[in-house]
């Protein structure tokens, strides 16, 4: 029951609130904002992330374009994965 009646009181309040503003108020100007374009800081890898970017470099003028050949590559590499799935590794070891 206080349910209905937090409803009526909303859809009152909801149905006044077009009336508040008086109809021949002239809309104010927008204001002239001034943006700044923020750069982020710049940005180095660590050796091993410099490492992986090669490797990444290397899948893709391999033809290993897919996120899925992508990440069974560096499963084989870090030893998560063995098998037949690891053939394109065997066949392109990575850049020191």
């Amino acid at each position: 029951m206080a349910v209905r009646g937090w409803l009526a009181v909303s859809a009152l309040a909801l149905a006044l609130l077009p009336g508040c503003a008086a109809p021949d108020d002239p809309t104010p100007p927008p204001s002239a904002a001034r943006t700044t374009t923020v750069l982020p800081p710049a940005q180095t890898l660590a050796p091993s992330q410099q490492r992986n970017e090669r490797i990444r470099g290397m899948l893709y003028t391999a033809g290993c374009t897919s996120n899925s050949c992508v990440q069974a590559y560096f499963a084989c590499l870090d030893g998560y994965l063995t098998g037949e799935p690891c053939q394109f590794f065997r066949d392109n070891p990575p850049p020191p």
